[in-house]
């Protein structure tokens, strides 16, 4: 049936897999088998540019489907949800596309290129595309076809590679697939196919030496999961080890309304039982920078020492290129206050980067500064070993930020606790901001504390495990 149906069965298995491939959290294993049928598929697809815009429709359809409901009241009108959510499904389903047809006509048509260069075209391909447009896109990683879940196997590599080695171990081992199904379909052509006389004997196209690079590969994808297994103690820190620096945190949501004064009596209730507090994104507002200040003061003033908070909010300040001083813009920033003596004004100010296009753009003005990097005095509890003072370096970033592909570049060192304030509407974009944290945690091997207003509320991650 393969042979004599191969656009109506390749074509349905593509969108069927798609549908399990592309959800709001894209997992490792169903992008792999979906991309795999995609590069199977490709030597069809070859000069035949109808069945190529029908499966891209069904994929554009396909990778919307799942964020209908989180988007659809994400914008001032449903019109214009679905209109940004179809144009966001066409572009990554085209982008996918293109990369699996230009790699296709690649492999045949690029001469002198060892097994093992060609097996490792794509994955090349395939991650450099999709880091270069989380760089690009306003949502980073959030919409893309990249991995969230289900890759625990290769989180050691993480650290060390990046975020680009997800997408380059999905389509690396969707080549190694690819390459079986090509193995067994050559293998088994139909009679008619085959000649009725054979005057001299002919090499198999389904020799050894055609898959050599692409069976190196698995084996080597394989061994890459090695280290995991065998020696977990080396890539995943005890939290319960003797010299290790506990600190407890706190999400402070209070039940009772969402002013400041309710913000600050939550945070009293809290702060006896956790060292850093966290508001969520936004969780006030002021009118202008003197009332923030005053705000924050009063703040201050009611924590206990060696405590911090970080407050989220939206303020108004004037516009530094009005001459008149009054046109006032809006942004969203994250400040971290405590009371130690040598702490009268915040430890550090933070702005939102990059805004939810058009819900958020059209009102507030990003930030330009990078995250920062300080460092606190912790006390630790009696039980722990010596010292009993000791520093934790915090940076923090607010919510999309995390979406973005190397956000925390220009970091001079590893920081051993991330705040992360957010704000979601719906539990679907609540659960893939929380993933994207927990991968910018990972690729720095550290902690991220997510404190989100909406739907997914307080959760801590590790970086590793």
């Amino acid at each position: 049936m393969l042979h004599a149906h191969a656009h109506l069965t390749l074509g349905s298995a593509s969108i069927l897999t798609s549908v399990f491939a592309l959800t709001t959290l894209p997992a490792f294993i169903p992008l792999v088998l979906h991309l795999a049928i995609l590069l199977f598929y490709a030597p069809h697809l070859v000069n035949r540019q109808s069945k190529v815009f029908f499966l891209w429709i069904g994929l554009t359809i396909a990778k919307s489907y799942h964020w209908l409901t989180p988007s659809i009241n994400a914008l001032s009108t449903p019109f214009t949800s679905i209109s940004v959510l179809l144009a966001h499904g066409a572009i990554t389903s085209f982008i996918s596309l293109l990369l699996v047809l230009v790699y296709t006509r690649s492999r045949t048509r690029i001469q002198g290129i060892s097994l093992w260069s060609r097996a490792l075209l794509f994955p090349t391909l395939w991650a450099t595309a999709w880091w270069t447009m989380a760089l690009l896109s306003p949502v980073g990683y959030l919409t893309s076809w990249s991995p969230v879940i289900g890759f625990s196997a290769y989180d050691w590599m993480i650290p060390i590679f990046g975020s680009p080695i997800r997408d380059w171990l999905v389509a690396s081992w969707a080549v190694v697939f690819a390459g079986f199904l090509e193995a067994w379909y050559m293998g088994s052509e139909a009679p008619e196919e085959v000649p009725l006389l054979v005057q001299v004997p002919v090499t198999s196209r389904t020799s050894p030496g055609r898959h050599f690079g692409t069976l190196s590969l698995g084996v080597v994808l394989l061994a890459l999961t090695v280290p995991c297994y065998v020696w977990p103690s080396n890539f995943a820190r005890s939290i319960s080890a003797s010299d290790s620096t506990p600190v407890e945190v706190g999400c402070v949501l209070p039940h009772n309304g969402h002013k400041f004064k309710d913000y600050i009596d939550e945070t009293m209730n809290l702060q006896s039982r956790a060292i850093v507090l966290l508001w969520p994104e936004g969780a006030v507002s002021f009118a202008d920078e003197a009332e923030r200040d005053g705000a924050l003061a009063e703040l201050r003033q009611k924590i206990q020492p060696q405590k911090y908070v970080g407050v989220s909010f939206e303020e108004s300040y004037k516009d530094p290129d009005d001459p008149s001083g009054r046109r006032s813009l809006q942004r969203t920033g994250l400040a971290l206050v405590s009371n130690n003596t040598n702490a009268e004004t915040p430890l550090f100010f933070y702005y939102k980067r990059n805004l939810v296009p058009i819900a958020e753009s059209y009102r507030l003005v990003p930030g330009h500064n990078p995250p920062p990097l300080i460092t606190l005095d912790v006390n630790m509890p009696k039980w722990a070993s010596k010292p009993k003072k000791r520093s934790l370096s915090v940076t923090a970033s607010i919510c999309l930020d995390f979406a973005i592909p190397d956000v925390f570049s220009g970091l001079v060192s590893k920081p051993e606790l991330i705040l992360a304030p957010a704000r979601t509407w719906d539990i679907s974009v609540g659960q893939a901001m929380w993933e994207q944290a927990k991968q910018r945690a990972r690729e720095l091997d550290s902690m991220v504390l997510w404190c989100d207003g909406g739907k997914a509320g307080f959760l801590v991650s590790r970086g590793r495990g």
